[in-house]
This record gives structure tokens, sequence and C-alpha cells, in this order.
């Protein structure tokens, strides 16, 4: 417990050289790799929207051909979050600090063969994302305390690891995803959410920068900590998250999509909900009273 205290209070002395130097490494490492399949770091604005379903329907009608869906287009996403006992990092998270971090592995899929181990950041409103690839097996073994290199050689000869080496540039995140866990002691699993995800990207153009935009429907949540705990719905019928993710501004077209559906930014969280309703506490972040109904 001394020890949560001490990085939270620890946490709070970040300044804005924080920022300076990871974006300098992001650029970096930006340039430095052209040969993975995946992205593996990020740097973007990404913002939420709770919508009803018939301001789904008219934004797809609105976005039209300018958005299409992504390589995953439809997909089931499950993501598994790590916390301490305590749960400190998302009780921090939920007080909306200036920074704030936060530790998950993520499958696509039913029967994914490949999960990405994230850590994620977020400063001054700017979501940085870092994560390597690993089998499930490995990610398992990986996140439970084994170093990435044995975590990985945990795989060899399974045919889903035929394409998952060790880089220079997956062991320096390993590297620093390691020493976050070490940072925290024992870090464990604290929450699932599983969701039913559409994915869509704009065309990279000259004139704007690109846009990617995730519909989440039917959210459910489980706490991996309770014995037989099932899975329980997170959104109310019809609702969706919807999350923007731009690297800039938005471009007009979608400002007028947004303001036609009055569809504004929300603060919603999909771990921080889940372990509100987990807690008893109240929720956050409800379709606003004038929002378009289903």
């Amino acid at each position: 417990m001394r020890n949560a205290e001490a990085n939270l209070k620890s946490l709070e002395r970040l300044s804005d050289a924080f920022q300076a130097a990871f974006v300098r490494c992001v650029h970096h490492e930006n340039q430095e790799d052209a040969m993975n399949t995946f992205a593996d770091v990020f740097e973007r604005k990404e913002v939420k929207y709770r919508i009803s379903r018939r301001q789904y329907r008219m934004l797809r009608a609105a976005f039209g051909e300018r958005m299409q869906e992504d390589s995953f287009g439809r997909s089931l996403v499950t993501s598994r979050y790590f916390d301490t006992e305590e749960r400190s990092l998302i009780a921090r998270s939920l007080e909306k600090p200036l920074y704030k971090e936060k530790l998950r592995v993520r499958t696509y899929g039913t029967d994914a063969d490949r999960a990405f181990v994230e850590l994620k950041k977020k400063f001054k409103g700017i979501v940085y994302k870092r994560r390597i690839a690993m089998t499930p097996r490995s990610a398992e073994r990986f996140l439970g305390g084994l170093p990435y290199d044995e975590a990985l050689a945990c795989a060899r000869g399974d045919e889903s690891a035929r394409d998952i080496e060790p880089t220079i540039r997956s062991t320096q995140i390993a590297h620093e995803i390691e020493a976050f866990m070490d940072r925290w002691d024992a870090l464990t699993p604290s929450m699932d959410i599983a969701v039913d995800r559409i994915a869509l990207a704009s065309a990279e153009t000259d004139e704007e920068p690109p846009v990617r935009i995730t519909f989440d429907r039917s959210v459910f949540y489980r706490d991996p900590r309770m014995l037989d705990a099932g899975w329980t719905e997170l959104l109310n019928p019809g609702e969706a998250i919807m999350e923007i993710k731009v690297t800039g501004s938005y471009p007009l077209w979608l400002v007028r999509a947004l303001d036609a559906v009055e569809a504004y930014p929300t603060s919603f969280s999909k771990y921080g909900e889940a372990y509100r309703r987990i807690k008893g506490m109240k929720a956050e972040g409800c379709l606003p009273s004038n929002a378009p109904a289903a």
C-alpha cells in the first residue's frame, strides 16, 4: 500500500518534460521500423461519445463513403485490465488527473491466436499507446512476471507464433512494460471487458489527416477476481460508445455530422464504469437528455 501511495505522489510531479520526451521518442520510432505488420506506437487524441441507436444510424449515413471499415471491420474485442490489489490505477484515473496510465492485454475475434500487451498513457488529453504482439499463452506468462524473451520462448513451435520474433523496438517496449509492472509491485487481472466493435477509417489525403472511428456496442464486463463471475452488460439497450481517434483537428465534414445529430463528447471509461458498478458507485457518462432517441 505504501508503494502504491508513493507511486501516486510521484505521478503528480510529472511535468511538460514527460510529454516532450515521449513525443520525441514516438517520432523517432515511427521513422525507425517500416517492417512491422501492425502499429505498435500511437500518439493521438481519442474522444468518446455515448450515442443512441438513432444517432448511430444517422452518423453512418452522414459518413457515407468517407469512412470505410478497416482491416478489423466488425469484431469481438476482449480486454483484460491489470491493477493493484486496491485497484489504485483505475481509482486514480477516475479523479481525472493530468497524467494517467493503464495496462491491458487485448485480443480480437473469438479464436484469437495473437494478443497485444498494451501500456496506455494519457497526458494533457493526448493518448500515447505502446504495445507488443504475443501469443495469448506468452502474454499470460509475461504479465505473470516472466521476462519478455522467456515468455516468447514458451510459444516457440506453435503455429500461431511463427511470425512473432523479438525486435529491438518490441524489446524496448517490453522493458518499459516490465518497468511499469515493477513500479507498481504486483499487478493482477482486475477487469475483463468485451465489446462488439465496428472500426472505420478514412483514406489519408494531402488535404486532411486520417480519421479512425470505432463504435462499441453490446459492451460487457466481468470481475476476474470474483469466483465464477459472469458477464454483465454495461450500457443501456440501444446505446453505443463512439470513439473518434485523430492526430489533429476534426475535418469540417465530421464536425458537421456530429452537430447534425447533437452528439457531444463525454467522459466515459469502460473499465472505469465497470469499476463503479462493482463498487456500487454512481454511474457516469449517461446519454444527454436531448439526444435523439432510438
